[in-house]
Parts: C-alpha cells; structure tokens; sequence
C-alpha cells in the first residue's frame, strides 16, 4: 500500500536561479533525490495538509493525451508511467499511476494493469487499449481515446451548462417566493386581520403557507439539507439514482431529444471505435452492459440486443427502435450489408454529434425567456394573491 503526500519546495537550479513548486512523492527523501536529478539545489521541502479529491474527467484525459505522446515517441511504457507519476498534480491519480507500474512489474499487459486497479478508466476502453498491444498500434489507440474523451467532455459542458440554468432559476425562484412568504405576507396578514373581512381563498392559501414557514422553517431546512446528504451517498453507492436521472432525462419534453442522442452519438462512437480496432461485435456489446453505472437504461436495452445477436439476428434488427432512430438503424443495415459497419457508425455518431450540438445551442437560447416567465409567473401569483382583497377597496375602507 503506497501513500503519498503533496510537498511544496523551493531550490536553486544550475544557474543559480531560485526556483518553487509543490509536487506529489512517497516522502521528502524521494522529492529531494527526484530535484537533484534534475539538477537542483540547495533544495528546502515542506509538506502541505491538503484533502485528496477525485480526480476530473478532464484530468484523466490530459492523462491519456501525454501517454499517447510519449508512447508515439517509442518511450517504453515503465518509463512513460514514471514520468507522467512525477509530473502527477492529483493524489488520486498518483496512487493509480503507481498501481499501474507495480502491476506492469509483476508482468501483466498495459491492458491488465488498469483492468486490475482501473477505476478511472472504462470497459470500452481498457478493451481498446488490449487491442492497441496486441496490434501494435497503442499510441494511436489512446490519441483516439482521448479525442473521444475530449469531445465527450465538451457536449456534457454544454449539456451541465443548459441544465445548471433552469436549476439556478428554480433555485431563485424559491429563495424570493420563501423570502416574500416569511417577511411580507406576515405584514399583509395582519392589516387583513385587523379589518376581519372574508379573504379570497388563494390569500388564505398564502396566510397558510407563510404561517407554516415560520413555524416549521429551521426543520423544513435541516430536512432538505439531510435528504440532499442521503442522496448524494446513495448515488455513490447504487445505481438507482443514476437509473431515475436518466428515466426522468428520457421523459422530459425539452431535454428529451438531446439526452437520446447523446446516448446514440456515444454509443455509435466507441461502437465503431472498437469494432475499427478489431473487436468482436458481441464484446463490444458486452463491454457496455457491464458498464451499468455510465447508462443503466443503454446496459438493459443492449443485453436484450444481445440475446438476439445470438439468436442469429443482425444489428440493425436488433437494436431497441426507442432509442435508435429508423434512418439510424436503415444507416447501420447499409453498414453491415456493404462489410463497412465500423466506418458507417463513425460516420452516424458524427452526423448526430452535429445536430446535437445545433439543438443544446437552441435550447439554451429558449430556455433564458421562458424561465424568466416562471420567475414572473411565481412572484406574480403571489403579488395577485396579496392584493386580491385590496381588489374591493370599497370593503376595506370602512
């Protein structure tokens, strides 16, 4: 079991030059030996208490990106390892990489190695990565990984932007709605109770509501707070939330048609990818199903397809119609008359990626002025609410 720590040192380098940084390493012995080699001196090392954090997708792609450089320039793979580990900013990666050497130590394949500590890296591409050995053919294998990578990352920029907006508006929405409720609709209450007049119902509704915040308000809170902690440990434990997202995706009418094909863009992609490289179609298939956390409803749809494969059916006919559009399958059934099918779901996952990006661009320009009306909306059904009684001035004013 390997610790590591993060250190910040400060040094001379061969010109007399002061130079500092921080940097991960086993102990302050294995950082001051790692700067003299590369020729610094009079090195001072002190260790930083930082919290380890999961690494980003982002990270892991730089990763992959800096592997396929030094592999291409024919550095042996311990080596390559050893110096991204050095130049490593993440504890967690760090430890990972340093997995990955032990195992490459003890004679396993690149592909083993992360297969057997490999948490940051897919089924689709550990299986990639095997053939890339077998092949010969390893840095083409990882730049392809890390392009996929990379253009995975921007559309779920754009797909975490587009929902980060209508959360942050119901999240406003609420604040000025529990704001009006616990400090103006107390005021309101008490001019309509000194005038003891019938009130309209959607008034009592918010004289009801208001008087239930402030009385309930810290527990209401201490509630909310606790079921978010419990949720987010239960989405890091099990599935089911992952499952309910993506259900919850699936039906909802503007997100709809983007997260279904963004599930097709990614699955006609690697699809293609590992099929390109060789791969078995049935183990191409395999490798998305017992990814069950990356899309649960995608794993249960093609274990079904699947079955059919070895009934003896073709792809096209066997991939569910709900999730792959009729032209799609009609493109697929081309692909696979005329022997081309990796090269025609390329081609597919590019021609969707294409309009996916048109339609997150669109959405995200509707979704500013319609979520302005729910704000205007909400605040004005409270504001109407308020005022209704006020509406009849001649039974007010006695």
């Amino acid at each position: 079991m390997f610790n590591v720590y993060e250190f910040r040192w400060q040094a001379r380098d061969r010109f007399g030059q002061k130079q500092s940084g921080k940097q991960l390493a086993e102990s302050t012995q294995q950082l001051e030996q790692r700067l003299q080699q590369q020729g610094f001196s009079h090195i001072r090392i002190q260790r930083n208490f930082v919290l380890p954090q999961q690494p980003k997708s982002s990270e892991i792609t730089q990763f992959l990106q800096q592997f396929a450089l030094l592999t291409n320039a024919t550095i042996p793979l311990k080596l390559s390892l050893t110096m991204l580990l050095e130049n490593c900013q993440n504890s967690k990666i760090y430890l990972w990489l340093r997995a990955v050497i032990q195992q490459l130590e003890n004679g396993f394949s690149l592909a083993q190695s992360f297969e057997n500590t490999g948490k940051f890296l897919t089924q689709q591409e550990i299986q990639l990565i095997k053939i890339g050995e077998q092949s010969g053919e390893l840095n083409k294998i990882l730049s392809n990984i890390s392009q996929n990578r990379q253009r995975s990352e921007q559309l779920n920029k754009k797909l975490k932007k587009i929902l980060f907006y209508p959360i942050m508006i119901l999240f406003i929405s609420i604040s000025l709605s529990v704001l009006l409720l616990l400090f103006i609709v107390p005021k309101f209450a008490e001019l309509y109770d000194a005038k003891s007049r019938e009130l309209p119902l959607m008034t009592k509704i918010l004289f009801y509501l208001s008087d239930f915040l402030q009385h309930h308000f810290i527990a209401l809170l201490i509630s909310i707070i606790s079921l978010s902690l419990l949720l987010y440990f239960i989405s890091k434990k099990t599935q089911i939330l992952t499952r309910l997202r993506a259900q919850i995706l699936s039906i909802l009418p503007l997100f709809k048609q983007i997260h279904l094909q963004a599930r097709l863009v990614f699955f006609c992609y690697n699809c293609g990818l590992m099929l390109q490289a060789h791969l078995r179609l049935d183990s191409v298939l395999d490798s998305f199903i017992s990814a069950k956390s990356n899309d649960p409803i995608l794993s249960s749809e093609l274990s079904k397809t699947l079955a059919r494969l070895k009934q003896g059916y073709r792809l096209s006919d066997s991939l569910p119609a709900h999730l792959f559009p009729n032209e799609v399958l009609q493109m697929i059934k081309v692909g696979e008359q005329s022997g081309k099918l990796a090269e025609m779901l390329l081609q597919v996952s590019e021609i969707y990626r294409q309009k996916l990006e048109y339609q997150i661009d669109l959405l995200s320009q509707m979704l500013e002025p319609l979520l302005m009306l729910v704000i205007g909306f909400i605040v004005g059904t409270i504001l109407i609410g308020l005022y209704l009684p006020i509406f009849d001035m001649g039974a007010m004013i006695e």
